[in-house]
């Protein structure tokens, strides 16, 4: 019980980091989804699968404190969950660039996606292709700050 809670205030956090950024960010014409971001990488991580309650669970939570449509973020959540758990084995023999280029991808995916949903009208392909360079580019830090320094990587959620 003490783990989900500190998870869950983990993802209240974030989503307030991801609300306070993207404020900034738009006028850039750039979307980070730090929170889906985030998410992806503790699914990538863990040594255990994560199961699709507890992904809808997560889903849920992110939901309920991102006021955005409920059931969006559960369907995106569940199928990160499913494509990080079916390719587990295939993630180990890519390399650093391959992995970050999938979650790159994976958060232009859901990007677009919920541009779609949310704002179908206003839909930009530039802000979608520059949130694609960004977002990447963002993953392929992440990378290299935790191949040049292990010990940040290691922290335990």
């Amino acid at each position: 019980m003490k783990e989900y809670l500190k998870k869950i205030t983990l993802l209240i956090a974030i989503n307030y980091i991801d609300l306070s950024i993207s404020a900034w960010l738009y006028d850039f014409f750039v979307i980070l989804p730090l929170t889906f971001l985030t998410y992806s990488f503790y699914a990538y991580k863990t040594n255990k699968t994560i199961s699709p309650i507890e992904a809808f669970m997560t889903g849920l939570i992110v939901d309920l404190i991102s006021y955005s449509y409920f059931g969006l973020n559960i369907i995106l959540f569940c199928l990160i969950t499913y494509l990080i758990n079916l390719y587990s084995n295939s993630f180990k023999i890519f390399s650093y660039l391959q992995v970050c280029l999938f979650f790159g991808f994976s958060a232009t995916a859901y990007i677009g996606f919920t541009q779609l949903v949310l704002n179908l009208y206003n839909f930009s392909y530039l802000m979608l292709f520059v949130s694609a360079v960004f977002n990447i580019s963002f993953c392929i830090i992440i990378a290299l700050i935790s191949s040049y320094f292990p010990k940040v990587s290691r922290l335990k959620i």
